[in-house]
């Protein structure tokens, strides 16, 4: 029997853990598995040509809020076409109301409900001996009769490491380029209304021995980033601390990312971190809101002040990539609220600050409190909210914009001198910024087209000269910096200041055939001739001093390859 286990991933870098756990438990000399792969933005017509040539007798969908409505599309069109061939949905969007689903959908035969290895499992195993896998535990079924039978739920697999390694050297070979996911472990110990972990009680954990090897497989294997999907990875700090310590001895050239709570590190535990190498780790903490009426209304545990400290503490050392939450639209936080929790977030300054908007996820607590807080929210997936009680469809309009500003000016990391100028001399508020921002570009329109990277440095520039009233030469000056160190080899735009060009380069040269320049700043380009190396860094020349801040002639060195600049105006000039 031919399986063909499928998806819809938003993005193609993306890639499935839970086909790849399925494929390895469900394996059986009874049936032949493959994966296939899809995004959200192929054609489904083309998905659909593409699982009918698979020929499978059994295909089954993952499905997410973000891919049920074209799953939903192409499981119909299949079944239309090859109507014997069974269909399998399972995952988090049809696990909540699997029967309202089938007595809805005549195409889907069967719906794996929770967790789904050895539901699966179980299910194939009848289908390949044309058994009636009728009132399998974890399963609702289409009986022979057109009934629908629910067959209850499934106790969760308590050793998990029974469930074999999501990899192997084929599927790392495919999915070359792509995240690769892992866990841990499986459940998380808060309840947080409106996550869909807060439905699963307790946590579960892989062995120790069984995480280690499949790390050291993922590292020899020179995967490059390892994303964790376990909801809390710090919960249990001794099994965290001997995984970080693994990774710091093992890693080379692989990235990892872990979800933490902030406010669950200890000083052992940064005191430790603050020693990682750079680029190693990235933590992605969720804070969501910093209102404690909030914070209480969605049953969270957190101390903000205790996450504030130990992210600066993080931060000083700039060594881990800190990704920082917030959503908008929860419980008891309006739209000024919301603004005081973006300044106190934005002021840990994360590289990145995730502004995401609540959604009513089936099987939620908070979906179901959506009358006590007015929700109301979008029909079909991803219930995203449109308004509440404290927070108007307009609110949520205005914070759409700001969020497509913070993508832009933020964490793009493309401007971080700049928008640092006008916070520090303009604007005490960063959300302020970033408000007025979104409604420039609502003024000129330009949120209505895409603008390159470069015309973002333009536009930034004319929002100064029109809006603020400052010293546009110095705005002009830190500007010019991050347009240098992040648009290599481009030529420098009307507002910055440029030295006259032909002496500036002959100067250029200059510098690059000096030895003792290139042992200074440049000892990897020893040996290289200067016309090789001046591909590879930058030269600018500022009015004010922009590393300082001082009013002082500086001539910078960009070196693109570490990312590093130097001043170099003592050997330049």
């Amino acid at each position: 029997m031919k399986v063909l286990l499928t998806t819809l991933n938003a993005k193609y870098i993306h890639s499935s853990l839970a086909l790849r756990y399925l494929e390895k438990y469900c394996a059986s000399e009874e049936t032949e598995i493959l994966i296939e792969e899809y995004t959200i933005n192929d054609h489904i017509e083309k998905i659909t040509k593409n699982i009918y040539q698979k020929d499978a007798h059994v295909v089954g969908f993952s499905c997410y809020i973000w891919n049920i409505t074209m799953t939903l599309e192409i499981a119909d069109r299949l079944k239309k076409v090859k109507p014997d061939c069974m269909v399998i949905l399972g995952g988090p969007e049809v696990s909540y109301d699997a029967v309202d689903l089938l007595s809805k959908h005549s195409y889907i035969d069967y719906i794996v409900v929770g967790e789904g290895e050895e539901t699966l499992k179980e299910l194939l195993r009848c289908l390949s001996s044309s058994q009636s896998p009728v009132g399998i535990q974890g399963l609702v079924a289409r009986a022979a009769d057109g009934k629908i039978v629910d067959g209850g739920s499934r106790p969760f697999i308590s050793h998990l490491d029974v469930i074999p390694c999501p990899y192997n050297e084929n599927d790392l070979n495919v999915l070359k380029g792509k995240i690769i996911y892992y866990e841990t472990s499986r459940g998380c110990p808060f309840q947080c209304s409106y996550c869909l972990s807060s439905t699963i009680e307790g946590v579960r954990y892989f062995s120790m021995d069984r995480v280690k090897s499949d790390l050291l497989f993922l590292i020899r294997n020179k995967v490059k980033q390892v994303k964790f999907v376990d909801r809390t990875f710090n919960c249990h700090k001794k099994r965290a601390m001997e995984i970080f310590e693994f990774l710091a001895a093992h890693a080379e050239n692989t990235n990892f990312h872990f979800e933490i709570a902030a406010d669950l590190l200890d000083d052992d535990m940064i005191e430790y971190l603050s020693k990682i190498p750079k680029g190693l780790f990235q933590f992605e903490i969720g804070v969501q809101s910093t209102n404690p009426e909030t914070i209480k209304s969605i049953d969270r545990k957190m101390a903000f002040s205790r996450v504030a400290q130990n992210v600066i503490r993080l931060r000083q050392n700039d060594n881990i990539h800190l990704h920082l939450d917030l959503i908008a639209g929860l419980p008891e936080e309006d739209y000024a609220s919301f603004a005081s929790s973006f300044d106190d977030v934005f002021g840990l300054r994360p590289h990145v600050l995730q502004l995401g908007f609540l959604k009513l996820l089936k099987g939620s607590k908070i979906r179901q409190q959506a009358e006590q807080y007015g929700y109301k929210c979008t029909t079909v997936p991803p219930y995203e909210v449109l308004e509440n009680n404290r927070m108007s469809y307009g609110d949520i309009v205005k914070l759409k914009g700001i969020e497509d500003i913070l993508e832009k000016y933020h964490n793009s990391g493309a401007f971080g001198k700049s928008v640092h100028y006008m916070l520090r001399h303009h604007y005490p508020s960063p959300f302020r910024f970033f408000e007025d921002m979104a409604v420039y570009f609502e003024d000129k329109g330009f949120d209505k087209r895409s603008c390159s990277r470069k015309s973002l440095y333009d536009i930034l520039f004319e929002f100064y000269k029109e809006k603020i009233s400052g010293n546009t030469e110095e705005f002009s000056d830190y500007l010019k910096y991050d347009f240098v160190l992040n648009q290599k080899g481009a030529n420098l735009p009307y507002w910055a200041y440029q030295e006259p060009v032909k002496e500036f380069r002959e100067k250029c040269f200059e510098f690059l055939k000096n030895e003792n320049n290139i042992k200074e700043f440049l000892p990897q380009y020893i040996g290289i001739p200067a016309k090789k190396i001046i591909k590879e860094v930058g030269f600018a020349g500022f009015r004010f001093n922009v590393l300082k801040g001082d009013r002082q002639k500086t001539v910078l060195l960009f070196d693109y390859n570490t990312l590093k600049t130097y001043d170099i105006t003592r050997n330049f000039l």
